[in-house]
Formats: C-alpha cells, structure tokens, sequence
C-alpha cells in the first residue's frame, strides 16, 4: 500500500485538530505499518489527533471476543491524543445540520452527523478526515484535501473536510 499525501495538507492543518471517522481506524487495524506511518506524520506536525465517543461505538462493536474489543481499543487510545466531548451546542448543531441535509441526511448514521457538528463548533481549529466523502456534501462542507491509499486492488481517497 502506498499512501499520497498533497503537499499542502500539512500546512492547511497544521497545529490543528484532525477529527477522524470510523474508517480510518478500520483501515489502520487492517493496514497498520502504512498508516501509523501516515499518523506519526501527522503528529510530527503538531497535528492533534481526535474522534469521539460515537465513533468509538462503532469501531469497538461486533468485537468477536474481549481479546480482540481490547486490541481494538488500545488501537483507538495509540492514535487519538483527545476525545471530543458532546456538548449541548454540538446537539443543537446536530438539529441545524439535519435542516441543512434536508432530504438527503436521511440516509446518514448519527455518527456522521455528530461528527459534522463538531466540524461545526470548532470551525477554525477542527478539520475531519473520513473516506465516507459522500456523508460531508460541499454545500455545507468544505473539501480542504484528498489523501489517496493505492492498494494491489485499487485507491480509497479519504476527504479532509472542515465546516464553512
């Protein structure tokens, strides 16, 4: 696997906060070397790493035994350095977003959505990067930067997004 970073995605982000999605720890637990490479990149750039506890969820369930839930979450604790807290304004811009969705958020999952209003809250510093591009529609989004992964049997192109 080989991973193309643009150039300017460090300093579009650097000494900021990265927001990451479920895939990008499924990803790395299938494609560890490749990605903690990518990662301590990240952080070599003073970039700190966060998600919240929804996309926990959804990475440590369907764990098929407790062996394997605690290596998933020693994946999640080596890679994130903070856990966003839910407050009462990222609710709220839970309910603003799903205004601006309109018809098409029907189809999101809460996770998305809760991730879109951090993106939200934190305009200036949090910036999130999900391979889900079709989840973060540039209407309300901006695409600030595409990371590709090239594998033997083709690319996924993962977004950097932050809010307008």
């Amino acid at each position: 696997m080989k991973i193309v970073i643009p150039q300017d995605l460090f300093s579009a982000i650097k000494n900021k906060h990265l927001l990451l999605d479920t895939n990008v720890f499924i990803d790395t637990s299938v494609h560890f070397n490749d990605f903690f490479n990518f990662i301590s990149k990240l952080k070599g750039q003073n970039i700190t790493l966060v998600t919240i506890d929804l996309v926990k969820i959804e990475f440590l369930k369907g764990a098929p035994t407790i062996q394997k839930y605690k290596e998933k979450n020693e994946l999640i604790e080596k890679i994130i350095d903070y856990t966003i807290p839910i407050t009462s304004d990222i609710n709220n811009n839970v309910f603003e977003s799903i205004k601006k969705y309109e018809l098409y958020g029907k189809a999101l999952s809460e996770t998305d959505l809760f991730l879109g209003a951090c993106l939200m809250k934190y305009k200036k510093d949090l910036f999130l990067l999900t391979r889900d591009t079709t989840d973060f529609p540039l209407n309300i989004f901006e695409l600030v930067s595409v990371v590709n992964m090239i594998y033997t049997k083709g690319i996924h192109s993962y977004g950097v997004y932050k809010a307008k």
